[in-house]
């Protein structure tokens, strides 16, 4: 005996062919979840249309055969009661629907068989009456009939019963039902072929998204991703990622320039202490020129210093990192901290140096950080301001915002408007030409420094300036739960 055998080589490609498929792309899961929705939605359809027109031809059916058993009800009154006649009227009407199989019975009060067609089925025979009802529509197996009461003139009852297979309802239906499979299937096949179109279309944006990122380098940010201006979700997102890169290529941008300005600052100072050791080292010198040496290279050595920390502190202290533990800050107790570390400096240059405040405001934040913000604007201030001049911090509260001020005004040289725009910009100084050994020589890392930790605990830093005239700095900061002026 031959067993059938199915051909290895087709099932290998069969098989093949369906592990080439992508199965987890968005691509091919939007087809099968459409194709599954359609062919689900189909079949509902179907099972709907048949189940409505089963019952919309039972409903036609007993509005017929109530029609039908009235109008014998009102023949057997006439006739009653010449029996032959009645027969005779009943045959008639069984034969005019012999095409459809109808049947009549006729009963008397009794419930026994007057008369009834040849083709009456026994169920129908040994089906009990219904007394309580004068007249109803009744399903025995596969047969329906309506039945009603009838009163003869001698006031005796009789009941007449005429019906009909269902089986010519189920074939109207059956018909209709091998019409619309055959157009079942052919959707059900043209299916998938239109959701995956579909899906082609709504996937070539992301398709367009996935290439434009994997051309992005980190060397070239300048490539975004294409709008249809469609707005929609795919639209929106493309916007969204734009947006992203246009930040990141900016904060790539900022990162080398802040690199390129680092290196520049950084190279002064160590030019100067290598300049300084050659002129040393050169030839024999008494012991003053070496101490001057040494006192200038000190001096570019604290700057150096100095400059290092201050680009750690931007380091760590970007605006878009959090702050690591915050615990309630006294604002009055360490602007005063902060004034008498500076009193000395301010009486030594003749500068009044004063804190103005109204009670006790808490912030929650650093507080070594919030000193150095204080510390930074003070020298900036004492910095830049004239013999005879005054530098004066004031501390208030605004209880309707919730925020604390810490204001601070020197009646110092001021900043030119020009300038006004990139005070807060790394490394930038309103007088670049100052000579090395001016005092008020700064790395330009000051402002910037105070805007980071500001920003960092939630508040924000305004600068106001007239040239000749002074220079305002406010900061505002959220006040704590209990941070209140007292």
């Amino acid at each position: 005996m031959h067993w059938p055998t199915t051909d290895p080589t087709s099932a290998g490609r069969f098989s093949r062919a369906l592990r080439r498929i992508p199965w987890g792309s968005l691509r091919v899961r939007l087809t099968l979840l459409n194709s599954a929705v359609v062919l689900l939605t189909m079949a509902c359809l179907l099972l709907a249309v048949r189940f409505g027109l089963l019952t919309a031809l039972y409903h036609e059916t007993d509005d017929t055969l109530r029609g039908e058993v009235r109008e014998i009800a009102l023949a057997l009154n006439e006739l009653h009661p010449d029996i032959d006649q009645l027969v005779a009227e009943l045959r008639r009407k069984a034969a005019g629907h012999e095409e459809r199989g109808w049947f009549v019975q006729l009963l008397d009060g009794a419930e026994s068989t007057v008369w009834h067609s040849d083709n009456c089925p026994a169920a129908i025979l040994e089906f009990p009456v219904d007394e309580t009802k004068f007249e109803t529509v009744q399903q025995v197996e596969d047969f329906r009939f309506a039945r009603r009461r009838i009163t003869d003139p001698a006031d005796q009852p009789m009941y007449v019963r005429i019906g009909m297979p269902t089986e010519s309802l189920e074939a109207e239906v059956d018909g209709l039902t091998r019409f619309l499979l055959p157009i079942g299937l052919g959707f059900s096949l043209l299916t998938p072929l239109a959701g995956y179109w579909l899906a082609l279309r709504a996937t070539q944006p992301i398709a367009g998204i996935l290439r434009t990122a994997e051309r992005l380098q980190p060397t070239k940010l300048g490539d975004r991703l294409e709008t249809r201006g469609t707005m929609d979700e795919l639209d929106r997102l493309s916007t969204t990622i734009n947006r992203l890169l246009d930040q990141v290529a900016g904060y790539v941008e900022r990162q080398q320039q802040f690199v390129a300005d680092a290196a520049h600052e950084l190279r002064g100072p160590l030019a100067a202490i290598q300049n300084s050791l050659e002129v040393a080292t050169a030839k024999d010198r008494s012991p003053d020129d070496y101490r001057i040496t040494l006192e200038d290279v000190l001096g570019e050595s604290r700057h150096l210093s100095k400059l290092a920390n201050d680009l750690l502190l931007l380091a760590e202290g970007g605006s878009d990192s959090e702050l690591a533990g915050s615990t309630p800050v006294d604002l009055e107790h360490v602007v005063r901290q902060i004034v008498g570390m500076f009193t000395g400096v301010a009486e030594e240059r003749s500068i009044g140096l004063s804190v103005r405040s109204h009670g006790r405001l808490t912030v929650r934040g650093d507080q070594r950080q919030l000193r150095q913000v204080f510390s930074n604007l003070v020298d900036n201030a004492l910095r830049f301001t004239p013999a005879g001049g005054r530098v004066e911090i004031a501390l208030e509260a605004q209880l309707p915002k919730g925020e604390a001020l810490v204001v601070v005004v020197d009646t110092g040289r001021g900043i030119e408007e020009r300038h006004m725009g990139r005070v807060f910009d790394r490394f930038f100084q309103a007088d670049a030409a100052r000579d090395r050994s001016d005092a008020t020589r700064g790395g330009g890392l000051g402002l910037p420094i105070c805007r980071s930790i500001v920003e960092r605990h939630g508040g924000r830093i305004e600068l106001a300036s007239q040239p000749g005239q002074g220079t305002t700095v406010t900061i505002h900061l959220p006040l704590a739960a209990d941070g209140s002026a007292a």
